[in-house]
């Protein structure tokens, strides 16, 4: 990018100099008019020896006199539009993980609008790498499952297992599915997968696949759709290159978990009450 198009408006701006104050990169600074301005050298440069790219100057502007990346602060969501703390308490203990799915489709639309809310989510140096591969349609994923299927029962007559599964975890999942997961103990029928991965190497690579994760879990309560994080079918996969291959996951790219995702087959009638568990211990120096 030769430019991120950083603006003040010296007709809104009231010089308060919280913008330059906001700046984790310490790029922007007041000319002559104390106009914030931004570094002729960090212009179009990401990451520490330029622009982190989070907005904080335009969100904490309290005129919107600041633009940059050619967005216009009148389209930005106001805090008065959020969640308030009892409706994200509400979203937290009704979300759980789903096991049992509708055999219908969510809207390309839907998940279109689910994926791009995940652009938001706190990356390592906000270097932002992510990378979100999604399977849309339930036959593609029926594909998928028959091939993970089929191949890890192959290796298992060899006496290769799941990641780092013994032969007994392996007749455990076996004897669990019928209940647990009819048909399908990897992928536990989602009709939906998402796959997160990162750069390796850069930033926090081995977290921020693992925060955006949690991130979804959320977004698809907030939808009505039931969700699981799972580890398994990456254990499954890292026995079978070729079935890993349709992942379309580059090599310099890291991944630990798949998300399933769906309409749930029933809904729930309550939320969790889970007081009591957290350990919780005060620290003082």
């Amino acid at each position: 990018m030769k430019s991120f198009h950083f603006k003040a408006n010296p007709d809104q701006c009231i010089h308060c100099g919280r913008c330059i104050a906001s700046c984790s990169s310490v790029i922007l600074y007041f000319d002559g008019q104390r106009v914030p301005r931004m570094k002729e050298e960090a212009d179009g440069v990401a990451g520490w020896d330029g622009c982190y790219r989070c907005q904080h100057c335009l969100a904490v502007c309290p005129t919107g006199a600041i633009s940059i990346f050619d967005k216009d602060p009148k389209d930005s969501l106001l805090p008065e539009e959020g969640a308030n703390a009892r409706q994200l308490e509400a979203l937290m203990r009704n979300r759980r993980a789903c096991r049992r799915y509708q055999d219908r489709e969510v809207p390309r639309e839907e998940i279109d609008q689910m994926l791009r809310l995940l652009e938001n989510v706190p990356t390592g140096s906000n270097l932002q790498t992510l990378g979100f591969n999604v399977v849309y349609r339930k036959a593609e994923m029926d594909k998928l499952r028959k091939l993970v299927r089929e191949e890890a029962f192959r290796l298992a007559e060899q006496g290769i297992y799941p990641g780092s599964f013994t032969k007994s975890d392996w007749e455990k999942q076996l004897e669990w599915e019928p209940g647990r997961n009819p048909g399908d103990m990897f992928f536990v029928n989602a009709p939906h997968i998402l796959v997160i991965h990162s750069q390796r190497g850069r930033g926090q690579w081995q977290t921020d696949p693992v925060l955006a994760a949690a991130w979804f879990d959320l977004i698809c309560a907030s939808h009505g759709l039931g969700s699981i994080i799972m580890s398994y079918p990456v254990g499954a996969l890292s026995h079978m290159p070729e079935v890993e291959q349709l992942l379309q996951i580059p090599k310099d790219r890291y991944y630990s978990l798949i998300l399933g995702f769906g309409y749930p087959e029933y809904p729930y009638a309550r939320g969790v009450q889970r007081e009591g568990i957290a350990q919780i211990k005060e620290l003082t120096f």
